[in-house]
């Protein structure tokens, strides 16, 4: 019994990128089910399915916020390139700078991620 439990729960795992409100409509169309109930299931579906839409671009937004503020905090640490010379002593500050452009790079590459994902679906 166990085992065709879990194996029935593999199935519904998301397969890509569905979602939890596609994967439940695929559900019900596949369960042929005969119905008056299906208007209602579908109005509360697209209810579901705006809840969970909004959180995923709330959640894109606030990525993309944190994103910013870590590029603003790498900048200020960035200040201290103007203090560099040409014949700096210690050749690991260059790679120390060197590695904050780096991070500026992956902040800015992730919160461009999340600022489409805030954009929402068909936005792109």
């Amino acid at each position: 019994m166990r085992t065709r439990l879990r194996a029935s729960l593999a199935e519904t795992l998301p397969a890509g990128n569905k979602t939890v409100v596609e994967r439940l409509r695929r559900g019900l169309a596949e369960a042929g089910l005969d119905c008056n109930c299906r208007e209602a299931a579908n109005d509360v579906l697209d209810r579901a399915g705006l809840e969970e839409e909004l959180v995923r671009r709330a959640g894109g937004l606030a990525d993309a916020r944190k994103m910013r503020d870590a590029i603003v905090i790498v900048l200020a640490l960035l200040g201290e390139l103007d203090e560099l010379m040409p014949d700096e002593p210690d050749r690991s500050a260059f790679h120390e700078i060197a590695g904050l452009f780096q991070d500026v790079a992956d902040f800015a590459a992730y919160g461009a991620t999340a600022a489409i994902r805030a954009a929402g679906q068909g936005n792109a």
